[in-house]
């Protein structure tokens, strides 16, 4: 019995984590990510899962006050205003806020992750990956969710989230949800020997 409980827990573990691999390919046509027009910073670059790099999530959208997470599909400027306006909206009166940035809604759409307040720094998300397959888009959003255990600082809240550009498209979106370890997450994007690179 204890065999068979043993042999059964070791399938199930490999099902899934070759589930998560499955999961994670291209079984269509790989779509450029792009980042949001903002101003020029220095960042470490992440491998898009497809192929090319990115920045980290980069103000002004690496970060949105919203009390529960979400995936938002921004299609035409008036959506994308309604949002900037939501995520500009704790900047108190009198203050500089952010000029919306231009994008040009008949060539692209912009895909949105956020994870909602979280009590430490320990939490990330990231947009790595964009496939259009049998009809829609797959975006694949990769997270990590362990807390202290990755940002040991007490007392500190965040609200991670990140936003990015990819081909405009009527077809329905499919969020691909892959979550790492503080390892995995650090085997994943922390490439040895990394320099910074401007973005803008």
């Amino acid at each position: 019995m204890k065999l068979a409980l043993i042999v059964f827990a070791i399938l199930t573990s490999l099902s899934l984590r070759f589930g998560v691999q499955e999961s994670a390919i291209c079984r269509g046509r790989p779509l450029p990510i792009t980042i949001l027009p903002g101003p020029t910073m220095q960042s470490i670059a992440l491998p898009l899962r497809f192929g090319g790099e990115r920045p980290v999530p980069l103000p002004w959208v690496h970060s949105f006050p919203s009390k529960d997470g979400f995936r938002l599909v921004i299609r035409n400027r008036n959506e994308f205003s309604d949002f900037w306006q939501r995520l500009t909206a704790p900047i108190g009166a009198g203050r500089w806020v952010p000029p919306v940035p231009e994008v040009d809604f008949s060539k692209e759409m912009i895909i949105v992750a956020a994870m909602g307040v979280r009590p430490s720094p320990g939490y990330a998300v990231i947009i790595d990956g964009a496939c259009e397959v049998d009809g829609h888009v797959e975006v694949f959003v990769t997270s990590i969710e362990e807390g202290a255990k990755c940002g040991p600082v007490p007392g500190v809240v965040t609200a991670p989230a990140d936003a990015v550009r990819i081909p405009q498209t009527d077809l329905p979106v499919v969020f691909r949800e892959i979550q790492l370890s503080c390892t995995e997450w650090q085997n994943h994007f922390m490439r040895p020997n990394q320099t910074l690179k401007t973005w803008r």
